[in-house]
């Protein structure tokens, strides 16, 4: 036997009333229902809830832990009604997934737009990798996903938000004798660090090497931009990113582009999210986002 809801509304009506008839009465039910119901629970957890006299009818020790969780259900049920009730686009969370380069770039700003537009909705961000961006959006954990694609799953809708261009760069004394294109087969060993495994930029910098049997550079991969521009600035090491995530430091000359005549891939930015979502607020949260990247140098 199952514990229902009726069943802890009697608990809660006859402690309040204090009778099982008054409780019958709340409820729109006959007394020998709501005895029926006690005694079923009293049964299952093999424990008196009530002290029962001619006059009286009291909660037991047990009776009043009962009657505690009981309340709690019933107002968390209530809680549940309340919301859902109440619940549209505007008024819930929207999951976002975001790469570090849209962080770096118009991300702040759209988040600005959306808070402004949708004051009552609430934005759980998350930023990530695209490949696992784009997995959650499949698996439903994300309402919408800015990642590199597209990936062409026939779950989700990808919009083209913008392009990112890349680059190779080093430290400002890095290489600071050599003037013009550098020949990495020349270059002493050297660290070069990507974004994380799975993403283009480290792929694309992996198949470089490999095709022009370039075996003596390491190339290790992080996921947090930050920290590959710390130990950019501090160690002696290149660095292959969006170039939107380094503009800043390239303009002060604090960083510097190398030119090794490898073709640099353009990193395309996607806006996915499942075909079957049906809401309106998504796809006009999806256009701002069009608006805004395309805006953005």
């Amino acid at each position: 036997m199952m514990i229902d809801f009726k069943s802890l509304e009697a608990v809660v009506w006859i402690d309040r009333l204090g009778s099982f008839k008054g409780a019958a009465e709340a409820l729109r039910m006959t007394q020998p229902a709501i005895s029926v119901r006690i005694s079923q629970i009293e049964r299952l957890l093999d424990a008196q809830l009530f002290y029962r006299t001619p006059k009286s009818v009291t909660l037991t020790p047990v009776g009043v832990t009962f009657l505690h969780y009981a309340t709690q259900m019933l107002n968390l049920r209530e809680e549940l009604v309340e919301t859902i009730r109440g619940h549209n686009d505007e008024r819930g969370i929207l999951r976002i997934g975001a790469m570090e380069t849209v962080a770096h770039s118009w991300l702040p700003e759209f988040l600005r737009e959306v808070g402004h537009k949708y004051p009552n909705m609430t934005v759980d961000l998350e930023i990530s990798i695209s490949e696992e961006i784009a997995h959650k959006i499949t698996k439903g954990m994300l309402d919408i996903g800015f990642f590199i694609g597209p990936v062409n799953s026939p779950k989700m809708i990808e919009s083209e938000l913008c392009s990112y261009e890349t680059a190779l760069v080093g430290a400002r004394d890095l290489f600071v004798e050599t003037v013009g294109k550098i020949d990495l087969h020349r270059v002493p060993s050297i660290s070069i660090i990507t974004l994380s495994r799975n993403t283009l930029p480290h792929s694309t910098m992996r198949n470089f090497l490999a095709r022009e049997d370039i075996i003596h550079h390491r190339i290790n991969a992080m996921s947090s931009i930050p920290t590959i521009l710390t130990m950019l600035l501090q160690g002696e090491s290149l660095a292959f990113l969006p170039r939107a995530v380094m503009e800043d430091h390239i303009r002060k000359g604090d960083i510097r582009v190398i030119d090794t005549g490898m073709k640099l891939p353009l990193l395309r930015c996607v806006a996915g999210r499942l075909i079957s979502h049906g809401s309106r607020v998504i796809e006009d949260v999806v256009s701002i986002a069009e608006r805004l990247a395309r805006a953005t140098p």
